[in-house]
């Protein structure tokens, strides 16, 4: 496979078959057609390979250079993420742009991919992404109209690259990014929210201990194995929330709850 590919279409075939034109790393939009950099995300050429063979529209090979890009593109919960360096969407195509840093939740780790594809299962409302890592949460719930976002993470670096994404994304208006610890939250930035917490157990744990208890509108769930996600979502329920949805990819859960 050549470094570089233009996939032929017009605007609307090219905008239909743009979730699996994604995962090729779309570098720049041309009369009639997708530049496609197969290689320049750190994909495996197999899993490339496959991707092409599933576009169902026409190629050929392109003679530019592949441009060096920090992680792989990707469309998941309806949304678009990508690197400054790939192509935009596809008008109507919901898209947060991450620029790179240290932050959790850049690559296609399996908790950020479940966590975005069960967003659409939370109500509408302000958000808590609490251990924000890079900020894709927040950023695909403010994109999506869902509502307001307050983002929290300890890490100094995750914090700079959640406000630069946030920035880069012109969701700066929509996303709060703040560092601070977890247990330190005022219990009114956590009830009545839509809480998004992709963390491990000691985050976890952390969030619970918010003075006063705080109930929130509903909780998602993920960074957890088995008996830690038993023990967390156990917590939540003992504040008067109930299970509604659950996935897991490997040994990576998440689960979502709500009012009852």
């Amino acid at each position: 496979m050549p470094p570089r590919v233009v996939v032929m279409g017009d605007p609307s075939e090219l905008a239909t078959e743009f979730a699996v034109l994604a995962g090729l790393e779309p570098v720049a939009w041309v009369p009639g057609g997708l530049v496609v950099a197969p290689f320049a995300g750190g994909r495996s050429p197999d899993e490339q390979r496959t991707r092409l063979d599933a576009v169902a529209l026409p190629w050929r090979a392109d003679d530019g250079p592949a441009p060096p890009l920090p992680f792989p593109a990707a469309v998941g919960g309806g949304v678009y993420r990508r690197s400054p360096g790939h192509a935009p969407a596809p008008p109507g195509t919901p898209e947060v742009v991450l620029v790179d840093g240290e932050g959790f939740g850049l690559a296609e780790h399996a908790t950020t991919g479940m966590c975005l594809d069960m967003l659409d299962g939370l109500p509408d409302g302000p958000a808590l992404d609490a251990g924000c890592g890079s900020g894709i949460l927040a950023l695909a719930w403010a994109r999506l109209g869902r509502g307001a976002v307050l983002a929290v993470d300890l890490d100094p670096h995750a914090v700079a690259q959640a406000r630069e994404s946030a920035w880069a994304s012109g969701l700066d208006a929509m996303v709060t990014v703040r560092r601070a610890a977890l247990n330190v939250l005022a219990p009114e930035e956590v009830a009545g929210r839509v809480v998004l917490v992709n963390a491990p157990r000691v985050a976890q744990d952390a969030l619970l201990a918010v003075p006063g208890d705080p109930v929130p509108a509903a909780v998602l769930i993920s960074g957890l194995q088995a008996d830690d996600m038993h023990e967390v979502a156990g917590a939540w329920e003992a504040r008067g929330l109930m299970v509604t949805r659950s996935d897991a990819v490997g040994r990576w859960h998440a689960v979502a709850l709500g009012a009852p």
